[in-house]
């Protein structure tokens, strides 16, 4: 394990190596492994893909970059510099990959490893965080962009499926009902989340009751569930990840295709009507409970 420290003396940002010379071009730089690992660590985006950005006057897709690099170990005899934007690993195109995608390589590459990077200006150069060589550091998230998502949990609902009974609340994003989940589905969530990224403090859930719990009880939990989901998908690489997008989109679940939604019909006039039908209602259904408040 590596020093913590995040003194001068061990990391730096302002006393780059003096025999390497700044270059904002594409340029190659080989590192073969030490002891003490290749001796940088890289930080960028969980997800694929994204809007391309001007570097020196060029666009390119999201870079993964380095983010911390060992004094007096491989990566900085090579050159590397903190900062240094990675175009290619060991030949492999990088633009717009995810951090893990561009870890795997740097992982699967052996001993040596090439890398085509762009240098930065200081004032485009994160704050330095520090080296780590925990192996797990490499798979260190940036946290730092937030958003705000509309998401909510405005109700739940009482579901019954094969005879057993339980509670579903059901998620809305920006008023849309994007599903309903159990609270023992937000714990499992919570858990996952936690495995993924073990360095981010996550909110608590609203503590488990082993008893029957009453209105009033259900809807501080229906509260307490809003604001984790709130806080949690405030954080972009949480909000964006395969994890979260599963739990908030459309699956199987058996509690999905019975739970109530609302579903708004635009009728002529500029008028609309609101059904209460069940998730897995078909066209028919849902024609026929039309015509009924329609015409009755």
């Amino acid at each position: 394990m590596g020093d913590d420290s995040d003194s001068s003396d061990d990391f730096y940002f302002q006393n780059r190596p003096q025999k390497t010379a700044f270059n904002p071009q594409p340029h190659l730089v080989i590192i073969e492994r030490a002891d003490s690992g290749f001796g940088f660590n890289v930080k960028g985006q969980v997800s694929a893909g994204g809007q391309l950005k001007s570097l020196n006057g060029i666009l390119y897709a999201p870079l993964q970059h380095v983010s911390a690099v060992l004094r007096g170990g491989a990566a900085e005899n090579a050159g590397l510099l903190r900062g240094d934007r990675i175009l290619q690993v060991n030949t492999v195109n990088v633009e717009g990959a995810t951090h893990r995608q561009v870890v795997e390589l740097i992982k699967d590459g052996g001993d040596k490893l090439e890398l085509v990077v762009i240098s930065v200006d200081a004032d485009e150069v994160e704050p330095d965080a520090g080296y780590s060589d925990d192996t797990s550091s490499y798979f260190k998230y940036d946290y730092s962009e937030k958003r705000s998502l509309p998401i909510t949990i405005p109700n739940y609902q009482s579901v019954s499926v094969n005879g057993e009974r339980f509670i579903a609340y059901n998620v809305h994003m920006a008023g849309r009902h994007l599903g309903s989940r159990r609270y023992s589905e937000f714990v499992q969530l919570n858990k996952v989340l936690k495995e993924e990224y073990p360095d981010f403090e996550f909110p608590k859930l609203p503590k488990k009751w082993p008893f029957k719990m009453s209105e009033q009880q259900l809807d501080s939990r229906r509260r307490g569930l809003e604001q984790y989901l709130e806080k949690v998908c405030a954080v972009k690489v949480i909000a964006d990840s395969d994890i979260m997008q599963e739990f908030l989109m459309e699956d199987s679940n058996a509690c999905r295709p019975i739970v109530d939604v609302n579903l708004r019909v635009l009728l002529p006039e500029n008028k609309s009507l609101v059904l209460d039908v069940k998730r897995n209602s078909n066209t028919k259904f849902v024609f026929s409970e039309l015509l009924l408040h329609v015409f009755c």
